[in-house]
């Protein structure tokens, strides 16, 4: 199952920020630079939101799931549908 989420630029980056510390990202042993995409490889809408689309697993991982429920009682972070995620999709990509 996939979740799907759009907050700020700011507030994404963020995010990232904090769980690449916690994670100990980079790490060079595994080749991974950090937990999360770079903003340039999500989709944005015209008002620079950030769309994110995640699996559900992920977000029960021990940080997320302490994370996301502030984030989304303070408005930081909205979950969305899948419609409204496609909506800003580039057109023919899946």
């Amino acid at each position: 199952m996939i979740r799907y989420f759009r907050s700020a630029v700011a507030v994404y980056q963020g995010v990232c920020d904090a769980l690449d510390a916690a994670y100990g990202y980079p790490r060079p042993e595994t080749l991974t630079d950090r937990t999360l995409p770079l903003v340039g490889s999500l989709p944005t809408d015209e008002t620079g939101r950030v769309y994110l689309a995640v699996s559900a697993e992920y977000c029960e991982f021990n940080l997320p799931s302490e994370l996301l429920p502030q984030l989304l009682a303070s408005g930081q972070v909205e979950e969305i549908t899948a419609e409204e995620y496609g909506a800003v999709l580039p057109q023919g990509a899946d």
